[in-house]
């Protein structure tokens, strides 16, 4: 089994959940595969500002380890690593293989996340802390005129990789052209996991638009567009084999 096709989505319309053990933070889960347990999620971390002030050389929390690849993009607020003794804003990203300590950690500010986890073994990236995606230059993306991508992580076995997509602004595009659209409808042999940061896209063939905060879970073979971004839009994708391949 594998995670379901699911077509764009606003998040908003989940209900956050109380993450049991973790006082202060909820979740949303965006997509899981039910048989490997892999999954995305959101999770919210409530402002903490004063345990921060009062607890910040004694933290009540512990350092962190997971058996299992955690990336994480922080989507709004920020994160506080007492050990690093470092500050992570939003458009933050990580990349943790199982094994990587971190924390115990503060959310002054509370903070909103995007995490893909998933069992070891089926990608090899490297081990990122937190990093400002900011500093990254947008590269042209070849054959896809107003698009540019940063890759935040990359398999180098495998291909599979995490990256920021952005898409400049086609509003006269979209006035002039929607009935008969220059673009084509894409499809894909990999899985593409979408969730928009910023502004918004329209999918002709659905003749729908979607708009920052939306999610979106592709499976191979999964159909989309022609697409129009007409304010521009910055996406989060997570790219990868097919499971069943593995």
């Amino acid at each position: 089994m594998a995670k379901p096709e699911l077509e764009f989505f606003d998040t908003r319309t989940i209900p956050w959940q109380e993450i049991k053990g973790a006082t202060g933070q909820y979740e949303k889960i965006l997509s899981r595969d039910p048989e490997t347990g892999d999954y995305t999620r959101m999770i919210y971390s409530q402002p903490d500002l004063t345990g921060a002030l009062l607890n910040y050389d004694k933290p009540a929390g512990k350092a962190l380890i997971h058996d299992i690849w955690e990336e994480v993009f922080t989507y709004k607020g920020g994160i506080i690593d007492t050990t690093l003794n470092q500050t992570f804003g939003t458009h933050f990203y990580a990349c943790r293989p199982p094994g990587m300590w971190h924390g115990p950690l503060f959310h002054p500010n509370g903070c909103i996340s995007v995490e893909n986890r998933y069992r070891d073994g089926i990608r090899k990236k490297p081990e990122l802390e937190f990093f400002d995606t900011s500093i990254l230059p947008w590269q042209a993306i070849e054959g896809a005129p107003g698009q540019y991508e940063k890759i935040l992580s990359k398999d180098p076995e495998t291909g599979d990789y995490t990256r920021l997509i952005y898409s400049q602004p086609d509003m006269t595009d979209a006035l002039l052209d929607y009935n008969n659209p220059k673009g084509k409808v894409l499809v894909h042999d990999i899985w593409e996991e979408v969730f928009i940061i910023w502004g918004g896209i329209i999918d002709v063939s659905l003749g729908m638009t979607f708009g920052e905060g939306f999610y979106a879970c592709r499976p191979p073979g999964m159909k989309h567009g022609p697409l129009y971004h007409p304010n521009g839009c910055i996406s989060l994708e997570f790219r990868y084999r097919d499971p069943k391949s593995r």
